[in-house]
């Protein structure tokens, strides 16, 4: 994540108004031709040997188009991984950078109601390339090298297609060189996926009221509803999740060695997918894995002594902040009584319309002491009162730096080192194993760190609730007082940014049986113990009751082998492991479908009132439902996501009436209330008044057959994505279900391709659609470590394959593996490499 010279010239001209998008070109690529010399030797002029090319990578493809990248030393291996970029995803990184230069809407046009144009503005006010250029001074040599190569290397490819690219964006005049700094600040903007990048909807139209006296926008007060949505909008992604396990000597067969799982949630189109990677210097480096396309280096992977994963964490990237404003002057806030002045920056933008012609809009944004101010829904900015924010990953340079030195790890105890050295991890869990059989788990997060009196001053408001702390929090949203100096964040030693939680302060745990997360905090690592401690609020909360899909994995990885899935001996093998990644059970049908059958064969016969939809039409009719047939499915149904399952569709319709707390209190479905004593076995027990239950199988009856399903569909013939126009049935479920192997659907994203789309919901309330279940998101990067034989071996998936070219001839072939549950042994040895049956083999150079 490095710039070329000039990088920082650029940049400002990206912020100052032009004629037209020729003034806010993407650069081009910087100058590799190369000369030879002359020498005298003995009297005798002669030319000397050609000098040995800046950048060689051999780029070995084997089975699924997998990329093993060798040469002399880590800057070849970027400048091949470049290349390979650009082949597989070239589009993506140019669009990508395109956005986050806030020049979108001059080279692409304004976008669907103007979207390009509010995101232009919104990633101009983050200003995460003006904080990249900075940042490139003080970058060391080897990191700056590195991205210099990946651009080098990308760029290698797009002169190779005559300065096109394969892909959605082929012919596209937007298509340019791209330098070190645009990979670098894309790479800096993946690390604000949890703060800022989640804010852009809010920045862009922040205005000040045009009178001191006026409301907010609307004219009418706030309202809890409408705050509440939009502390909702603000929170977390949870379509962005993860298992992540580290199994360790005492639980493998042989006890001896480890393994590891990585299984992040992400999706399967766009920008925030995976590319999977094996990068090779003889000697010195040998890593594999996986990382977001566009990037350089492995985010997830492993090497011969050492392996680790990621899951999102629960805890919080941002502070949301309410400032009150100084009377008179909507953009004067008073911190302790005392007013201090916003910043005030004006952005315009170059506007591509349909007809050629280029026009501006400018505007001029705010930020505060904290970061930019919000247009917060419900809040506005009126003449008392705005929100806005503070971002922990702003200046994540460290980032960088981490990643750079997991390249080359050789043991657990080097991929803990290089944690506590950079803290640069933004969003993510770390769960690590090593060759030798320890296990590791920590919430390794940018986490801002708030003093011991402002976390019981903001406790005391979140539990009292009342007020707007209260409303963000049940969203998951930290929301201060910026006007009392004492919620800023407090300095300490030892943290990577000043304002930070220092990495002695992460809640972690070393064991030798195993440790895992899935998305709650960091509270429940194990099936076995509670990490407790006085941590910070910041990581998330202590003591709550976890997810259903927390709870299968803990029920998957239990020493007391609750499913049976680790064998008669409860130790893992390799094969058994693989099995449970996929196995596809249903924690909330383990817990409650036999009692639901037992109410249903007890009172079949259900009456539903009619069901109105949003626009006062009759979705559902009232009706008199026999739920005798359903009840003999769900009766049959081995409580699993699986293709020929029938019975998972009737009960995902069935719980799609019921919402997350249901779930995790005692009350609709539960009988038994949570006990954070045994917080992975509760609440438990069947509900004393069935009817609601039965209520929503009735509507689920209605549901299916409203779409042209019968109850006993199997999840195959309805949950199914497309690949080229070919509908591929997919297995699996949801967090809300309680299933580990995770598809759904998935809204976020930014890129500009086309991508599909789905059909509208049946009904309200419900979950299927009129062509069924669509998935565009959730198990992505599948791969299982093996250290018990001692050297790794390794199998793996990719389930929407390496390339997003969608009319290559490969394109569908991942995903068909997945649905067929068929994985793919990883060729790690040259030898492996060598033998496989579609192997293809290229050597680029610069120059």
């Amino acid at each position: 994540m490095a710039a070329a010279l000039g990088a920082v010239a650029l940049v400002a001209a990206a912020c100052t108004p032009g004629d037209g998008p020729e003034s806010i070109p993407l650069p081009t690529s910087p100058d590799t031709t190369t000369t030879t010399t002359a020498a005298t030797v003995s009297e005798t002029t002669t030319t000397s040997a050609p000098e040995p090319p800046a950048y060689e990578a051999t780029i070995r493809r084997t089975t699924g188009s997998v990329p093993h990248i060798e040469g002399r030393d880590v800057d070849d291996l970027a400048f091949g991984q470049g290349y390979v970029s650009a082949q597989d995803h070239g589009c993506t990184l140019v669009d990508q950078i395109l956005k986050i230069r806030g020049e979108r809407s001059a080279h692409q046009g304004p976008g669907a109601d103007g979207q390009n144009v509010e995101s232009d503005f919104a990633w101009r006010a983050i200003d995460v390339v003006g904080v990249a250029a900075d940042d490139f001074a003080a970058a060391s040599q080897d990191v700056r090298s590195e991205f210099e190569a990946f651009a080098a290397g990308w760029n290698r490819r797009l002169d190779d297609g005559d300065g096109d690219l394969d892909g959605w964006c082929a012919g596209d005049d937007w298509i340019a060189p791209v330098e070190a700094l645009d990979v670098y600040a894309y790479a800096r903007s993946v690390a604000l996926l949890a703060s800022s990048a989640n804010l852009t909807d809010f920045i862009a139209s922040a205005r000040p009221p045009a009178a001191p006296d006026a409301a907010p926008p609307g004219g009418a007060p706030p309202s809890d509803d409408a705050t509440a949505e939009g502390f909702a909008a603000l929170a977390p992604p949870v379509d962005v999740g993860s298992n992540g396990w580290a199994i360790g000597a005492e639980r493998t067969e042989g006890g001896s060695g480890g393994m590891l799982v990585a299984n992040p949630h992400f999706p399967w189109e766009g920008e925030l997918r995976f590319a999977e990677v094996h990068l090779t210097v003889p000697g010195e480096i040998d890593v594999y894995g996986a990382q977001l396309v566009g990037l350089p280096g492995v985010g997830i992977g492993f090497t011969a002594g050492a392996a680790w994963t990621h899951t999102v964490s629960a805890g919080h990237r941002f502070t949301a902040y309410t400032l009150d404003l100084a009377p008179g002057s909507a953009t004067t806030y008073l911190v302790d009584g005392e007013p201090r002045e916003m910043t005030a920056v004006e952005h315009t933008v170059e506007i591509l319309r349909p007809d050629g012609s280029f026009d501006r809009e400018a505007r001029t944004l705010h930020r505060s002491e904290y970061g930019p101010i919000l247009d917060f829904p419900g809040v506005g900015w009126s003449s008392e009162r705005v929100v806005t924010y503070r971002d922990a990953n702003i200046d994540n340079d460290e980032f960088v730096e981490l990643y750079a030195d997991l390249l080359d790890v050789s043991s657990l105890d080097d991929v803990v080192e290089a944690h506590r050295r950079h803290q640069g991890v933004p969003l993510f869990n770390t769960i690590a194993v090593g060759a030798d059989g320890r296990t590791w788990y920590a919430d390794t997060s940018a986490t801002p760190n708030l003093s011991a009196e402002a976390e019981l001053l903001y406790i005391a408001e979140r539990d009292s609730g009342e007020g707007l702390t209260s409303l963000a929090a049940a969203s998951g949203v930290i929301l201060l007082d910026g006007s009392d100096s004492r919620f800023r964040w407090e300095e300490v030693e030892g943290s990577r940014d000043p304002g930070l939680v220092a990495y002695e302060e992460f809640p972690k745990v070393e064991r030798d049986d195993y440790v895992f997360n899935a998305n709650d905090s960091f509270w429940v690592p194990s099936d076995e113990f509670t990490l407790s401690g006085d941590h910070s609020v910041m990581f998330g909360r202590q003591g709550i009751a976890q997810s259903m899909r927390t709870r299968q994995n803990a029920a998957v990885l239990s020493s007391t082998n609750r499913e049976g899935l680790a064998g008669d001996d409860g130790l893992f093998s390799p094969a058994e492991l693989r099995g449970a990644v996929l196995d596809n059970a249903a924690s909330t049908a383990r817990l409650l479908r036999a009692p639901v059958v037992e109410a249903c064969r007890a009172a079949p016969i259900v009456e539903v009132p009619e069901l109105i939809d949003d626009d006062g039409a009759v979705a559902l009719p009232a009706q008199t439902v026999d739920l005798t047939p359903a009840c003999d499915v769900l009766a049959g149904w081995d409580g699993r996501f699986d293709l020929d399952s029938s019975g998972a569709t009737l009960w995902r319709e069935t719980l799609a009436r019921f919402d997350r707390g249901d779930l995790t209190e005692a009350g609709t479905l539960f009988s038994e209330p949570f006990d954070p004593e045994r917080p992975t076995t509760t609440p438990a027990g069947f509900t004393a008044d069935p009817a609601p239950v039965l209520q929503a199988m009735a509507r689920a009856v209605q549901t299916l057959r409203a779409g042209g399903f019968d109850v006993g569909s199997t999840l195959g013939s309805a949950q199914f994505t497309s690949r080229t126009g070919d509908r591929i049935p997919i297995h699996g479920g949801t967090d809300l279900e309680g299933v580990t192997n995770v598809v759904s659907w998935s809204s976020r994203g930014t890129s500009g391709e086309e991508a599909p789309t789905r059909g509208d919901l049946v009904v309200p309330g419900g979950e299927l659609r009129g062509d069924g279940y669509p998935i565009n998101y959730g198990a992505s990067f599948l791969l299982v470590v093996d250290y018990t034989a001692g050297d790794p071996s390794a199998s793996a998936m990719l389930t929407y394959g390496q390339t997003g070219l969608r009319d290559s001839e490969g394109f569908a072939a991942p995903t068909i593996r997945f649905s067929e549950k068929e994985w793919r042994q990883v060729a790690w040895t040259p030898d492996e490499i060598a033998a496989d049956p579609e192997l293809d083999e290229t050597t680029v150079v610069e120059p």
